[in-house]
């Protein structure tokens, strides 16, 4: 049996599937709608080798010492994705919303994720609008044109 090696081991599976013990570092969130408590674990050297932020939040000179973090200005799914693209996990965006977009999109700019902004951008370059959809994409260009 070989080793395992860093290069062919699954991390996105590790940290979906309850390896707990290795994470040191937990992100909560509270559903807005259910007021229901949603947990996503992670590792902080995975984070800070994909975000110079992570970096400077963890390992800089005014490093985070909780290892509980308390998010509050995005979804837990949104958040989901954004982790799961760090972890090099497939990340379909086909069938997310416009507004789900924007908010992955928010989190790539705040954490300086240039090569998700990029992506994202494609995949909303290469959307056909339906009359649908008119109001949503408008509403999320207006409310996110800061960006």
């Amino acid at each position: 049996m070989a080793a395992p090696n860093i290069q062919t081991v699954d991390l996105a599976h590790i940290r979906e599937n309850g390896l707990t013990t290795t994470s040191d570092v937990k992100f909560t969130f509270v559903d807005q709608n259910t007021g229901q408590c949603l947990e996503l674990y992670a590792h902080k050297l995975i984070l800070a080798i994909g975000s110079e932020v992570f970096m400077a939040q963890f390992y800089g000179t005014l490093k985070e010492e909780r290892d509980i973090i308390a998010v509050d200005d995005a979804s837990f799914d949104a958040f989901k994705t954004l982790l799961d693209a760090m972890y090099n996990k497939k990340v379909t965006l086909k069938e997310k919303s416009f507004m789900f977009l924007a908010e992955l999109f928010y989190l790539a700019h705040k954490f300086l994720m240039d090569k998700l902004q990029d992506f994202i951008i494609k995949e909303v370059s290469t959307r056909k609008i339906t009359s649908d959809q008119l109001l949503e994409a408008a509403t999320v260009a207006e409310n996110h044109e800061q960006l």
